[in-house]
């Protein structure tokens, strides 16, 4: 089961890096700016999600009041993080900010030492170290980020982190076993983000609203790495799955080879200059990050 989990986390990271290529595509394509992709998308996975709820509930599931801590962090915490990464790409350029999200597998491990009395050893310790380093070094890269940005930065790492922890309780306490359990719990998770970032669409216009099944692959591909990524965390917890994680950062690079080759994707090629091989290397370092804890 350990070995299906890991090809889920790594199937669930190539998610990530696809979503992230199709959110350019969207909004070449659409003209839809960062916050109408993220609430359409959100409210996408919102309604499948709340057909997902009617279709897997089961009277084994525990009583809501039992998960609202769980669900609380899973979907509060991860709304925050959003939040606050967007604060932060208002303050500095994507490039400097995002690679910074790799510091949640350092802010998880040291948490849940500190409070759940989960050890890592130190194998374990050291591909926590290399992803993290490697995650400073890509940004670095780019030039030193802003540190008003860093700080929105900090509480968005914060709250994405709270909710993996959230995610992770969810699972353990819902009462449903299996994949049954996983996917109400993905459903669950995200029908309530489809409900709470619903006000938020009333601030948007008619001629975005009009375009709200433009969003559809981002719902698709970001809903799919989820349902992967749960299966992760319920097998192997919320370290193990950061570190697998990871791997979105090669693969996204991979993803940019491929699209670019094909002659897919966004107007400008993709550079090979001195900065792409930076990253390159600093991705490679991950890969090598996930390696050595997977060997701890």
């Amino acid at each position: 089961m350990a070995a299906i989990a890991v090809i889920c986390g790594l199937l669930g990271a190539l998610g990530q890096a696809l979503y992230y290529f199709l959110a350019a595509q969207v909004r070449l394509t659409t003209g839809l700016g960062s916050r109408a992709m993220l609430v359409f998308s959100h409210l996408l996975m919102g309604l499948g999600s709340a057909i997902g709820v009617i279709m897997l509930w089961s009277p084994d599931m525990a009583p809501l009041m039992t998960l609202l801590g769980p669900l609380a962090a899973a979907s509060g915490c991860y709304l925050l993080g959003q939040a606050a990464l967007f604060a932060a790409l208002r303050h500095d350029v994507a490039s400097r900010v995002s690679p910074l999200l790799g510091l949640k597998v350092v802010s998880l491990a040291v948490i849940t030492t500190l409070f759940a009395g989960e050890l890592l050893g130190r194998l374990e310790w050291l591909g926590v170290a290399i992803c993290g380093l490697a995650a400073i070094a890509m940004s670095l890269a780019g030039g030193a980020i802003r540190s008003r940005a860093l700080g929105w930065l900090l509480l968005a790492v914060l709250g994405y982190s709270a909710s993996d922890l959230g995610v992770v309780a969810l699972m353990h306490h819902i009462g449903v076993e299996g994949l049954h359990g996983i996917m109400l719990a993905v459903s669950v998770v995200y029908c309530l983000n489809g409900l709470v970032v619903l006000p938020v669409g009333f601030s948007l216009g008619r001629a975005d609203w009009r375009r709200v099944l433009a969003t559809w692959p981002l719902a698709a591909s970001w809903m799919g790495s989820m349902v992967l990524l749960f299966v992760t965390f319920n097998v192997l917890g919320a370290v193990h799955a950061n570190i697998l994680q990871s791997a979105r950062g090669i693969l996204s690079i991979a993803v940019a080879l491929v699209m670019t080759r094909l002659g897919i994707g966004l107007t400008d090629a993709l550079s090979r200059g001195r900065l792409f091989y930076q990253r390159l290397a600093c991705a490679t370092a991950m890969a090598v990050g996930i390696i050595i804890f997977q060997l701890g």
